[in-house]
């Protein structure tokens, strides 16, 4: 698999993810309506199909999987929250980034 859509695959994962996830919290942290929470659970369904995309296995989509979700969560905090990442969690996802880079690919 291109490396390009690879990655396409692992960032629309976590937007998936993070939206459905931010969906479910305004349903139950800021009682915002079960339709957002029916929503929120949907996209979470959809996030669930996107890596079987990948021809790894699943342990090594989700491991790398996982330093991705990392740099989009800061991502959605910057620019949906307004929260900005302090210069650890930026070092942190950098880190975590690497260790994507490495375990997914570098070839074997």
């Amino acid at each position: 698999m291109d490396s390009v859509v690879s990655l396409v695959l692992f960032f629309l994962a976590a937007l998936f993810e993070i939206g459905g996830g931010y969906l479910v919290w305004l349903w139950l942290r800021e009682k915002k309506g079960a339709v957002l929470g029916l929503l929120g659970g949907l996209t979470l369904a959809v996030y669930g199909i996107i890596p079987t995309f990948h021809p790894a296995h699943f342990g090594r989509v989700y491991a790398a999987y996982g330093g991705i979700f990392i740099v989009s969560s800061l991502i959605w905090g910057a620019l949906i929250d307004k929260k900005n990442p302090d210069k650890y969690e930026i070092i942190g996802a950098l880190i975590a980034l690497a260790g994507v880079l490495i375990m997914f690919y570098i070839p074997r």
